[in-house]
């Protein structure tokens, strides 16, 4: 089997119009536009593509009329509500880049991602707002904060309502034009946190290819049979990267969008049966809540057709578990692949598929190959290696770090994911590990290095190594392995409080703390994680 036939294409060829996504989204509003787009599944408000499309339009020619320049970056550092498309709409109207941040950053965490993105204004809700104006002050360039949230504005700052309600000539909406951008195949649309394969989070640079790439892609594949009766439960954050995606596929789409801004197990499935939603995307920890929390089984979920899930292993088992709790003959459950430097979805396996650990064959504008790591050599079918991809899927890089970009994209334009796969004879792909060190917690990317090295900063703290303990409900939690100063007394929950103090939710050892006395590393002084890993199952 010749090298160039292990290379795995989509048939045909898609050629994307030259476009923005900004004007994609806006040509897509405009069709549809008295359609409910949205509602707030703890208030019951809605917003319609109407007042979506009005809103975000009046915030685009106030922030121009403000004095936002056409390559300044915008970020939004805020919970999910119904405003946060609004502020993305807007940027992505006047074509400059959006680059949302984790509203859980730390002050210590947000110092980091500032320093990456530089964004000239930030959209903050009433919970964020002291983290961000206190990193803000820090910085050697002025960063603007404005209010999202339409109730309670906060002193002394700008708020969305205020720029919004101005009184003067607003555009039509039916008739305005999105900024035309040159080259924006080349240009970053929107620029996602992801922590790569080690220490602290990278900005992915995703251009306006990038975006349509995946907008096709979760239109025809992912969502394929949306219609105007489709309702979504949006319970990812929109920071997150399948978050974001969702809010685009239903905007392209004729759907409507249940929002959750964190996840309530009550509310969660009160929705579900309230709103008769038809298509659920989850991460692999809800699958572990459907299969097992009994609350579940007093709620009607008869009414889904679809539970998409990825970005953590699945099961046969837990798949078997939630398909025989919902008894439901209609529901299909989907297995599917991407990550961030991907343009965050890449794949998911067919409706009607039997294979329900794979995530199926390629799609949309993208090639893939699985390689030996040693050799460099492609694999035929049923063979593992790392996975490899090629396409308008691929990132531009990731922001102000060509050295990262150049460790992940090679020289030919294949970006090496660190992900173990392999693919069958009918070239359906299955996703069986990692190569890279990366724990997934409920679908957040967490990378040790990150936590080892607060705890290696700690005072009686010699060595410590964190890895993923496997866990029903999250997918993995870190655990520190953690070597002592001599005569030191520290326990693990001095430990644990210590990083809970200093990182984000998803960071926090929920695993815990093991002590021993010598961390395995190699020769290169790498920490051996598998022996690790090995030491855990025995424990």
């Amino acid at each position: 089997m010749a090298e160039t036939e292990k290379i795995l294409r989509f048939p045909g060829r898609i050629e994307f119009p030259k476009i923005t996504i900004g004007q994609s989204i806006l040509e897509n509003l405009q069709k549809r536009a008295h359609q409910v787009f949205q509602v707030d599944a703890y208030t019951g408000k809605t917003m319609t593509r109407y007042e979506l499309l009005e809103k975000s339009i009046r915030l685009a020619v106030g922030l121009q009329d403000w004095g936002l320049n056409s390559d300044d970056i915008v970020s939004i550092s805020s919970e999910t509500q119904l405003n946060w498309f609004v502020v993305a709409c807007a940027a992505m109207f006047l074509g400059n880049p959006l680059a949302p941040f984790n509203p859980s950053y730390t002050e210590m965490e947000l110092l980091h991602s500032l320093n990456i993105v530089k964004p000239r204004i930030i959209f903050v809700s009433r919970i964020t707002y002291e983290v961000v104006h206190r990193a803000a002050q820090k910085q050697s360039w002025k960063i603007e904060l404005i209010q999202l949230d339409d109730e309670n504005p906060i002193t002394d700052i700008l708020t969305l309502g205020g720029i919004i309600s101005q009184r003067r000539q607003w555009p039509d909406p039916l008739g305005y034009q999105a900024t035309a951008v040159s080259e924006p195949f080349r240009k970053e649309a929107i620029i996602l946190q992801s922590s790569g394969t080690t220490g602290l989070p990278k900005g992915v640079m995703l251009s306006h290819k990038n975006m349509l790439a995946s907008v096709f892609m979760a239109k025809n594949f992912q969502f394929e049979d949306f219609s105007n009766a489709s309702v979504i439960l949006t319970v990812i954050p929109l920071h997150h990267g399948f978050g974001f995606l969702i809010m685009l596929s239903v905007i392209h789409s004729n759907a409507t969008t249940i929002m959750m801004k964190s996840f309530d197990p009550k509310l969660f499935c009160e929705s579900i049966q309230k709103y008769r939603v038809t298509i659920l995307p989850i991460v692999p920890a809800l699958l572990g809540f459907l299969a097992k929390n009994p609350i579940v089984s007093n709620y009607d979920f008869r009414s889904l057709r679809q539970i998409m899930f990825g970005s953590a292993p699945s099961s046969h088992q837990l798949i078997g578990l939630v398909e025989d709790r919902l008894k439901n003959k209609n529901l299909i459950l989907r297995n599917g692949y991407g990550m961030t430097e991907l343009s965050i979805v890449t794949h998911i396996c067919n409706i009607g598929s039997k294979k329900k650990l794979s995530v199926g064959p390629v799609q949309t504008a993208l090639e893939l190959k699985i390689v030996d790591r040693e050799t460099g050599k492609s694999l035929g079918p049923n063979e593992t290696g790392e996975l490899c991809c090629k396409g308008d899927h691929v990132m531009l890089g990731y922001k102000g770090n060509p050295q990262a970009t150049a460790e992940v994209i090679d020289s030919n334009g294949w970006l090496h994911t660190g992900d173990l796969a392999f693919y069958d004879n009918d070239g359906d792909l299955f996703i069986s590990g990692r190569l890279k060190e990366l724990i997934k917690y409920k679908g957040f990317q967490v990378a040790p290095a990150e936590i080892e090295h607060l705890l290696g900063a700690h005072s009686e703290v010699v060595d410590v190594a964190v890895v993923g303990k496997p866990d029903d409900i999250a997918g993995e939690v870190p655990l520190a392995f953690v070597v002592k100063t001599t005569g030191s007394d520290v326990t693990a929950e001095e430990l644990c409080k210590f990083v809970s103090e200093r990182l984000s939710s998803p960071k926090h050892l929920r695993g815990g703390v093991r002590f021993i006395d010598a961390i395995p590393r190699n020769s290169n002084a790498k920490i051996l994680r598998r022996e690790l890993l090995l030491l855990l199952a025995k424990l």
